[in-house]
């Protein structure tokens, strides 16, 4: 869920974008990688042929400036050392530059111990990402020895499916029947997005038919959630409760993110209408209904931290990412302290905004990442009176 995914909505899987007619499918060959460079590992002369059906590949879709890609780096890296003996060969692909990516992959050393490469023209991405339907990285997709895709998804949820694979005991039909059903949610998606009355008995069939195959029904939360279809979502997250306990946790997660979402449309009515005495309680409801929850506090100041009335809610907005504060084991990278910078700077704060931003840069121990948030506060800070004026006769 690419629009709000990126700061709050880790629990979600992201949407596939292409419909059934469209898209290639589990089972099918795989096609060969079109790499114009290789940064790590493999090179032009004993490139890797994915094709060739001597190992099982695994080819992961990545970028530097993804988040959840730096996640999941550390884990291949796992997964290649204990299947490297066994005939499993990985492959990072991106489609960034040699100069964006090869000092990031020196930088990340050992901890990112596999095949490295360039996409082609983003023919690479052509022929796995978009082919199979998939519009978010992280994303994986597992070649099998006979040549055929036979699982694609998140890097971090694909131990299972490939020890099975490894181990010769992986049920591909059952993997070919399970991607025929995200075709019929893509369907699905297009007919809550079309407001199409279908869409409750097309949900109803997929939910038995789906049963407790938790991959399938965060697709199912993924659609409702992004066309704003909270009957139908509930639906989903209450047969996604029942599948484990870690799916339960999960669903509690979402639905502290729903209703910051249901909160932050409502928050941002009363500030249209400059109703106070209706901003006042429902800040009292966002403080007690998202405390705790790190990514929820700062999501909700960031988005309300865009609008030109951010002058107005800055001691608000400043009083939740002291509340994200708070909240242990959070882990967020970048942290609330980046979100104040930012925050402090739409509102004309200059030397607040300095003063958080560099306490930010100062925790951050990834050079790259350091360098493109420094580059985002440098764009996000107010240009001093006089340099503003002569840009504006400038243009004039």
């Amino acid at each position: 869920m690419k629009k709000f995914y990126s700061l709050c909505i880790a629990a979600l899987v992201l949407s596939m974008s292409l419909t059934s007619a469209l898209a290639d499918k589990v089972g099918d060959k795989a096609k060969p990688l079109n790499i114009s460079e290789w940064v790590k590992g493999a090179t032009a002369e004993a490139p890797v042929n994915v094709t060739d059906g001597k190992n099982i590949y695994v080819v992961e879709f990545w970028a530097t400036w993804c988040g959840p890609c730096r996640t999941s780096i550390p884990h291949l890296t796992e997964l290649q050392k204990k299947y490297k003996d066994k005939g499993v060969v990985f492959v990072g692909v991106s489609n960034e530059t040699m100069e964006k990516v090869k000092p990031f992959v020196e930088e990340q050393g050992e901890k990112m111990d596999y095949n490295v490469a360039l996409d082609k023209e983003s023919l690479t991405n052509k022929d796995y990402m978009k082919a199979y339907g998939q519009n978010g990285i992280p994303c994986a997709f597992v070649i099998n020895k006979k040549g055929q895709i036979a699982w694609v998804g998140h890097p971090m949820n694909m131990d299972k499916p490939l020890e099975q694979i490894v181990a010769g005991t992986y049920d591909l039909e059952a993997a070919i029947k399970a991607d025929e059903m995200r075709s019929k949610i893509t369907d699905f998606s297009t007919l809550l997005k079309e407001k199409d009355p279908k869409a409750k008995e097309a949900a109803d069939a997929l939910l038995k038919d789906i049963g407790k195959n938790a991959e399938l029904l965060r697709q199912m939360v993924d659609a409702c959630y992004t066309a704003g279809e909270y009957d139908l979502l509930n639906k989903v997250l209450d047969q996604l409760a029942s599948v484990d306990d870690a799916s339960a946790q999960q669903v509690k997660s979402i639905r502290t993110q729903i209703e910051s979402r249901l909160l932050s449309s409502k928050y941002k009515a009363a500030l249209d209408a400059k109703d106070e005495a209706a901003l006042k309680s429902l800040q009292k409801d966002v403080l007690e209904k998202l405390k705790g929850d790190a990514r929820g506090l700062v999501s909700f100041a960031y988005e309300m931290g865009t609008r030109e009335d951010v002058k107005s809610q800055l001691s608000f907005l400043i009083s939740l990412l002291d509340e994200a504060d708070k909240v242990e084991g959070s882990n967020m990278m970048p942290g609330p302290e980046f979100y104040r910078a930012m925050i402090y700077y739409r509102a004309g704060e200059i030397a607040k905004g300095d003063a958080s931003g560099e306490k930010a840069l100062s925790t951050i121990t990834n050079q790259t990442m350091k360098t493109q948030l420094s580059d985002y506060l440098k764009n996000m800070k107010p240009k001093p009176v006089e340099e503003k004026k002569a840009e504006e006769k400038k243009a004039e």
